[in-house]
């Protein structure tokens, strides 16, 4: 089975994202192994067809720096929160 990708990207999407796009993709019987955020799909002249539900995916985490009021620099990350989804077969041409 071909992995879940992002349309513009073209990357692959990791971990749990991939099932649950799998998953979803299974559930509501899509042809298409790519996927778009709302605003993807208006940059590429597309629609999300009336009634479509999204699937959220987590963006994953931020890495970076802080120093300490100890002078020690610490390696911390932040979740970037999620996108919303839709695949391909549930957008139609404006």
């Amino acid at each position: 089975m071909k992995e879940q990708c992002n349309k513009i990207s073209g990357k692959p999407y990791e971990g749990r994202n991939q099932a649950e796009l799998l998953t979803a993709k299974k559930i509501n019987k899509y042809e298409s192994d790519e996927w778009i955020t709302f605003l993807q799909a208006k940059e590429l002249g597309l629609k999300i067809k009336k009634g479509s539900k999204s699937i959220a995916v987590f963006k994953g985490f931020e890495e970076f720096e802080t120093k300490g009021k100890d002078g020690k620099v610490r390696s911390e990350s932040r979740p970037l929160g999620f996108a919303h989804v839709f695949n391909l077969d549930q957008t139609e041409k404006v």
